[in-house]
């Protein structure tokens, strides 16, 4: 059994010529449209989980360069395969961090992604994030790898802001943690589900 199925994403009207606001206030992030689509057919994939990540480098001193996760989104595709991140407008905290992106991730389950890369023409042209395929014909292989995967695909959206805004990875993370769980065989898997439920309880919001 192989595991894992690419798909495509394509983001639509991606605006990250952001307008900046004047005052305490820092940029404003227009909606961004994006769609998901098997990479092979085209076919749209609905329910799919889609985060959104902005991040930044922290130019002070006192941050020494460090890149900071500072706000997170997320939403799941209709029935089309298309996802909307809505408007958002950082708040001064955050209006002196340097190299500032949008990064989007996505989880379907038994689907895959490349590590995404984008070129971004105008905030009206498309922008295609292309999976690779990775055939795995041994059952076992094919288990681990998959693990793996989700092991990275958590740690390429782990954001370590306070607030709600993290709480926005709950849903992602929890379907990648009942995901896992299906896998476990042995106890180096179970190993890795123990540590991906604690991500989760890291995003969950107190008293859920």
């Amino acid at each position: 059994m192989n595991y894992v199925t690419t798909f495509r994403i394509l983001i639509l009207a991606l605006p990250i010529a952001a307008v900046v606001a004047c005052g305490m206030l820092g940029t404003k992030y227009e909606k961004m449209h994006g769609r998901i689509q098997h990479e092979i057919h085209d076919d749209p994939m609905p329910n799919t989980i889609v985060v959104a990540l902005w991040q930044g480098k922290a130019n002070d001193p006192a941050g020494g360069g460090k890149i900071l996760c500072y706000h997170v989104e997320t939403t799941v595709t209709d029935e089309k395969g298309f996802f909307t991140i809505p408007v958002w407008r950082e708040p001064g905290d955050f209006k002196d961090l340097s190299d500032k992106a949008v990064h989007v991730h996505a989880y379907r389950k038994h689907y895959r992604t490349s590590e995404l890369t984008s070129q971004i023409i105008t905030p009206k042209n498309y922008i295609y994030y292309l999976a690779k395929p990775r055939a795995v014909d041994d059952e076992t292989a094919a288990r681990q790898d998959r693990l793996r995967y989700l092991q990275q695909l958590i740690g390429n959206t782990t954001c370590d802001l306070q607030g709600k805004s993290r709480g926005n990875l709950q849903p992602m993370y929890a379907a990648i943690v009942d995901e896992a769980e299906e896998l476990v065989v042995t106890a180096q898997d179970r190993e890795i589900v123990q540590k991906l439920k604690s991500w989760l309880a890291f995003v969950t919001p107190t008293g859920e």
